[in-house]
């Protein structure tokens, strides 16, 4: 909390981190507005025809029943924000208390108060998404779903009522979980396999799925909410057959390796009972897991990239960035601990190397399992550091347990306190720019009310009463922002609904069919921010992610070369013309103004291997031309050699540019010219004008 507070309450306004967040908080104040019915469709979530309110209600409701309580029944909007940030901090503060509980249950209290240590200072991701200002649902989901797995151990070592008593509450955690966050069906998944494993658990996973499925019943109708009830209803038919088969074993005799086969009978009657629904759940796993055409949105998306590729080094570098080095304790022990449920017959241990075993995998192939995957991270690194100091002679123990508990904190709270610092907000610029937007563009509803009303979900093949008469091209990950803070409708969100539309807008090297497009969708204003140049990080570019979208080669736009002088070598960045046509540079460079150019160049280039075996482009020869005519007048009398023409400022294009008729610059949040040197923040809103 500390060393995000400066950042996120400012002076008159709450900044939430990440664009995600923004999302809830429309929701909230809708649902407060309307307290205790949250809206199913939100008409202004996306031009033109809005969106079905895309989440689950669960972390919604606790945020506004939370804040409707403590304020009497009268929350303030500036008291729904506060609310709304503070509570991932404070559920980010009770994980240490699960941690204890749960490695003690295990092990004992030395690896229960190491793993608090860990849980506790743990940076990365697990940190920013519990977080102060993090009011995005990752915590909640996180929470609940650790809360479902220490409950459960506890249910599966109980006996008599405490056992009923316990599996019940374990379902209502789960049901929590899944209406926090209904796509994350691989949780009901680990705790039938793990029942389907040892029958041992069978019966208290049975209760607690039911439970969860009874509780789920009011969610039914949300998006993904089909594939939840799918995996509900493998994680009740397997641990029945499982508890079933066990019965007869001990009446009949048959050996208990044939238990996997009624496991799997079950799960076979479930997925033929809807097979249409079992293709698309794995359809959308392909989609989510970047696989295919459809999945190239989701490359764009760190929080769905591999642990090992969501940063900006080595993998080394993105792994500790992400996960702190918490897992270099905790892989190992998840080896013994492995090992141990496979040798023995503990129902609770089984359960627990089950979930940590799917979590770590999960973590390695998308960043945002992290948050699944450090709460047992650090219960399996506090078992590692307790079984480093059992020393016999008690001074000893004592000794080395201060000098390890002290090498934790040191490791670990200088980067957390610099992890937790920055501000990932919509910056100052955004938040002019939208409010411009808010205050200087027409109502985009005839009746203005629509922006407070409610809105019963809509059903498939429907349409809303009302639609709006224009809409705002942005880029998808500002979609939420420009909801909640302009007022006004995006054509594209933060669920990617719109990006390949919008991907192609801005990549166009054709203001005409650009412009035409805009207005045959509807589209009134654009949105360009400083993020269109490629500076720097091409991953932290919207170009990047633009060319991602539409599965073009990066090179068709943007190459690197090698420049080798004696022994010292170095890379240069040449960008191509198609880089300065595309809209985005036209808009975001130049206001869409025309360009004279300052004449391009010309790179004679030859392919050489490095030591590691990449091929790169080496520049043999380079010259200057006035202009591109004499560019490619001298490029078709060389038709043998390898040239590259293009320029070397992102900013500045060498090349003529002709003008943008028809889009007029209303607002930019930084008049001054850009520079390479100087901060480039100007955030610029165009709007269509009638030429053509």
């Amino acid at each position: 909390m500390l060393p995000a507070w400066p950042a996120v309450f400012a002076a008159n306004r709450v900044n939430f981190q990440e664009d995600d967040a923004l999302f809830h908080l429309r929701t909230i104040h809708n649902l407060l507005a309307h307290f205790p019915y949250r809206s199913g469709f939100d008409p202004y979530a996306l031009f033109p025809a809005g969106l079905n309110v895309p989440t689950g209600p669960f972390w919604d409701y606790l945020i506004a029943t939370t804040a409707w309580l403590l304020a009497f029944g009268s929350p303030s909007p500036q008291f729904i924000d506060g609310v709304a940030a503070w509570l991932p901090a404070i559920l980010g503060a009770l994980f240490p208390v699960l941690a204890y509980f749960l490695a003690r249950r295990f092990f004992d209290t030395t690896a229960a108060r190491f793993a608090v240590l860990w849980i506790a200072l743990l940076p990365g991701t697990f940190l920013w998404m519990t977080h102060l200002g993090l009011a995005d649902h990752h915590a909640a989901e996180s929470f609940f779903s650790f809360l479902t797995l220490v409950i459960l151990c506890a249910a599966a070592e109980s006996s008599g009522t405490s056992r009923v008593v316990l599996a019940v509450l374990a379902g209502v955690a789960m049901a929590a979980f899944l209406a926090t966050r209904p796509a994350a069906i691989f949780v009901p998944a680990i705790l039938a396999c793990a029942a389907a494993w040892e029958p041992l658990i069978a019966f208290p996973t049975f209760l607690a799925a039911s439970t969860a499925a009874v509780l789920f019943i009011p969610v039914t109708g949300a998006l993904w909410s089909q594939y939840t009830w799918l995996a509900l209803a493998c994680a009740v038919a397997l641990p029945a057959a499982s508890l079933g088969f066990s019965i007869l074993a001990r009446r009949w005799n048959w050996p208990r390796a044939a238990a996997p086969i009624a496991a799997l009978a079950a799960l076979a009657l479930v997925f033929v009972a809807r097979p249409s629904l079992v293709s698309s759940l794995w359809f959308q796993v392909s989609r989510v897991m970047g696989v295919g055409p459809e999945g190239r949105v989701a490359t764009t998306v760190t929080e769905l990239l591999p642990i090992f590729l969501s940063g900006k080094g080595s993998w080394w570098d993105a792994v500790t960035e992400r996960l702190g080095v918490v897992w270099i304790p905790a892989l190992p022990v998840l080896v013994w601990v492995l090992w141990q449920a496979i040798r023995g017959r503990r129902p609770a241990l089984r359960l627990f190397a089950v979930w940590s075993l799917v979590m770590a995998f999960g973590a390695l192939l998308q960043e945002r399992m992290v948050v699944y995957f450090a709460p047992v991270a650090a219960v399996l690194a506090g078992l590692a550091c307790a079984r480093l100091i059992r020393w016999k002679r008690p001074l000893f123990r004592y000794a080395a347990s201060a000098v390890l508990a002290a090498a934790v904190i040191a490791i670990n709270v200088p980067t957390a306190i610099q992890q937790a610092r920055p501000d990932d907000s919509p910056s100052e610029d955004w938040h002019r720019a939208l409010l411009w937007l808010r205050q200087n563009s027409p109502e985009p509803f005839s009746n203005p009310a629509t922006w407070s009303q409610y809105c019963v979900r809509l059903k498939p093949a429907t349409s809303p009463r009302e639609l709006p008469t224009w809409g705002v091209a942005v880029w998808w990950d500002k979609g939420w922002a420009v909801e909640e803070i302009a007022h006004r409708v995006p054509m594209s969100n933060g669920t990617q609904a719109g990006a390949d539309d919008l991907a192609r807008f801005y990549a166009e090297t054709s203001p005409e069919a650009a412009l035409g497009w805009l207005h045959q969708a509807g589209g009134r204003y654009v949105i360009v921010d400083p993020s269109m140049p490629v500076m720097g990080n091409r991953n932290s570019s919207f170009f990047y992610s633009v060319v991602q979208t539409l599965g073009r080669n990066f090179q068709d736009y943007i190459r690197d070369m090698v420049q080798a002088q004696q022994a010292i070598a170095w890379s240069v960045t040449v960008y191509l013309p198609d880089y300065y046509r595309t809209m985005a540079a036209r808009l975001y460079l130049s206001d869409g103004a025309a360009v004279a150019g300052t004449g391009p160049w010309l790179f004679e280039t030859r392919s050489m291997k490095t030591n590691d075996g990449v091929a790169v482009d080496v520049i043999a020869w380079s010259q200057h031309f006035a202009s591109e005519g004499e560019a490619q007048a001298y490029a078709a009398a060389h038709p043998a050699a390898k040239l590259t023409m293009g320029c070397l400022d992102p900013l500045v294009s060498c090349f003529a540019i002709p003008a943008v008729h028809g889009l007029h610059r209303v607002f930019s949040s930084d008049p001054t010219p850009l520079s390479p040197q100087g901060p480039m923040r100007a955030v610029k809103i165009f709007e269509l004008t009638g030429d053509r």
